[in-house]
């Protein structure tokens, strides 16, 4: 019991020590945690309507406030130190943009490719050509002073082959700036035809005939008095419309490859330096030594069997002492002759 009293007077005396001590000291007291005063941005927020549903025009607003910046830093020539320029927002160049400054692109290449001089032919370039020159391909085929982008080269070609029946094959390429390159294979002529004693044109062994220029080196000449046997179905150019055609007309052979075949056959039977002839009505033949002139016809398949029964007619003559003026074995089974 006079425990417990005692510890009570303690207690008692400890309150009455702490009350005297604070009419002693100025009270300090923590101070109450009031509430933040509302700012001015949560004002807007809280009288902002919110929207679960999102809009194009929302979207496009967020992203365009967050553009990213791209900073600039120089460095300087106190070590550890840099100067920053101001943010410089980063440009991002959209597929729109790209595709517009291609289209302008394209558009100055067009532009310079057919208006500038730099692109326009000056010159040809042509190789394979022997006995044609390159002006005079160059004036038929009007090109000077033209853009090379306006060149097809498969028309270009038909044009030449049909202006030049001389050229067998051609082939056309075109080059950037103004570059082109013509390259063509001329026709071999094989014979020369002569009319009323004047050359009139080469004959390759194909049957074309085409113009003679310069000097060539002719295996065989055939001195006529017409034209050659043209072939089946040929149509003579002249004849044809003056209208200009759309396409060039291709040239064929105005001569029966099967007679030039027969002419060059008979080019080892007859003597050497010996001229052939031809006569509409006769066929092929040409002048012997001894004066007369012999006609095998235009078919030598049997030149053979004719050639033989021409010297058997020869030496029947010779030996009756007659001189013929002709001797025809055309048809072998009919052959004739006439005498001066």
């Amino acid at each position: 019991m006079r425990r417990e009293m005692a510890s009570r007077n303690e207690q008692l005396s400890r309150a009455d020590q702490v009350r005297a001590r604070r009419k002693i000291e100025p009270a300090h007291r923590k101070p109450i945690p009031q509430p933040p005063k509302s700012t001015t941005r949560e004002a807007e927020s809280a009288s902002r309507v919110i929207s679960r549903h999102t809009y194009p025009g929302m979207a496009r607003e967020a992203r365009s406030k967050a553009k990213p910046q791209r900073r600039i830093y120089l460095p300087t020539d106190t070590p550890g130190s840099e100067i920053r320029l101001p943010a410089v927002p980063e440009v991002k160049l959209g597929w729109r943009l790209l595709s517009a400054f291609l289209v302008i692109l394209l558009g100055i290449g067009i532009y310079m490719l057919n208006f500038s001089d730099s692109f326009e032919i000056s010159t040809l370039n042509l190789s394979g050509a022997q006995r044609i020159p390159a002006e005079e391909i160059l004036d038929k085929l009007d090109l000077s002073g033209k853009p090379i982008i306006s060149v097809i080269p498969s028309e270009i070609e038909a044009q030449i082959l049909a202006e030049f029946p001389d050229i067998k094959s051609v082939t056309v390429r075109v080059e950037l700036p103004a570059n082109l390159t013509i390259s063509i294979q001329e026709r071999i002529p094989a014979i020369t035809w002569y009319v009323d004693g004047e050359a009139t044109t080469w004959v390759d062994e194909e049957g074309f005939t085409f113009p003679i220029r310069g000097e060539a080196t002719i295996p065989l000449k055939v001195m006529a008095n017409g034209d050659p046997p043209r072939p089946l179905g040929y149509v003579d150019p002249a004849s044809e419309p003056a209208e200009k055609a759309e396409t060039p007309i291709l040239p064929t052979p105005s001569v029966d490859p099967q007679f030039v075949a027969s002419v060059l056959k008979l080019r080892g039977y007859i003597p050497t330096g010996t001229a052939l002839l031809y006569d509409p009505e006769n066929g092929l033949g040409w002048t012997d030594a001894q004066g007369w002139q012999v006609y095998l016809g235009t078919d030598v398949s049997q030149i053979d069997v004719k050639l033989a029964e021409y010297q058997q007619i020869v030496t029947a003559l010779l030996e009756r002492n007659l001189q013929p003026g002709l001797i025809s074995v055309e048809y072998i089974h009919a052959p004739y002759y006439r005498l001066e």
